[in-house]
């Protein structure tokens, strides 16, 4: 019995310490939301209230707000983060089966560009856009986050690949089966888990973004982040109402990162679990 007892107040314990946790968590997403649901009067007289009349308006307005962002941040994600991963299988794979001069140097220096911050890439890449003629055009995100996001990749992925079974491998090859085979049918399909996983940690690196698509893009090509910050509400808009309005538009660009990962977390789990064995 009182073994019972300590088993429970221990459980008490850790189950009330992971409530108080997962409550400081969540709160600044609940007060988001809370104030996005209401006006500047409401807001300014009580922030940390529960909306008594919901405002829906302002999610409408925000939205179409953020609208042209919001797409042209789509578009950035989707090219970026998919070629991102298909150049880095593709390396991985190479790097993991293939032999070559010069194999394991040339992966030792990607891996040493893991050990570089990314903030002091920024001035150099900006200068790079410049010179061809990248600047305010999505091109101009798009090919440095193609490039800067496969070091990461490329040593998760080919940890996971020289990891499989050679027996595959070797019955390909009796089977007539080349490179390309072997990759699209084989390497691809096993590595689903992994790519989701690591595709995922990239869209919300890309997606929330700040620092470089203001420095690189401008007013007209803005992303949903620096769309957000610099937020103007719509002329139809009440001006005390624009903080509600900038938190509805946070809500709204919050939603599809919540999908993906509503939608995707059984093979992000996988992903991470693999990769990890396999590391």
């Amino acid at each position: 019995m009182v073994r019972t007892g300590v088993s429970w107040r221990s459980q008490w314990w850790t189950h009330g310490v992971l409530s108080i946790l997962g409550f400081v968590t969540l709160y600044p997403i609940i007060f988001m939301v809370f104030n996005a649901l209401k006006n500047g009067i409401e807001t300014a007289a009580s922030p940390f209230s529960f909306p008594i009349h919901p405002h829906w308006n302002n999610f409408v307005l925000a939205f179409q707000a953020i609208l042209p962002a919001f797409w042209q941040s789509i578009i950035v994600v989707i090219v970026s983060v998919s070629f991102m991963l298909v150049f880095s299988l593709l390396s991985a794979y190479a790097f993991a089966w293939l032999q070559f001069p010069g194999r394991e140097l040339l992966f030792y220096v990607v891996f040493a560009l893991l050990l570089i911050p990314g903030i002091l890439t920024l001035i150099p890449l900006f200068i790079e856009d410049k010179n061809f003629g990248l600047l305010r055009t999505p091109w101009g995100l798009i090919f440095p986050y193609i490039a800067g996001g496969q070091a990461f990749c490329i040593f998760v992925l080919r940890a996971f690949v020289r990891n499989l079974q050679e027996d595959l491998f070797g019955a390909a090859r009796i089977d007539g089966a080349g490179d390309i085979r072997i990759f699209s049918l084989i390497v691809a399909p096993l590595c689903v888990p992994i790519l989701i996983t690591l595709g995922l940690l990239n869209v919300v690196g890309i997606w929330g973004d700040y620092v470089f698509p203001q420095l690189v893009l401008g007013t007209q090509h803005e992303t949903v982040a620096v769309a957000i910050t610099n937020f103007i509400p719509p002329p139809i808009a009440p001006s005390l109402d624009a903080f509600n309005l900038q938190l509805a538009a946070f809500t709204l660009s919050a939603i599809p990162i919540a999908l993906l990962f509503f939608l995707l977390m059984r093979y992000f789990i996988q992903g991470i679990t693999d990769g990890g064995i396999k590391m």
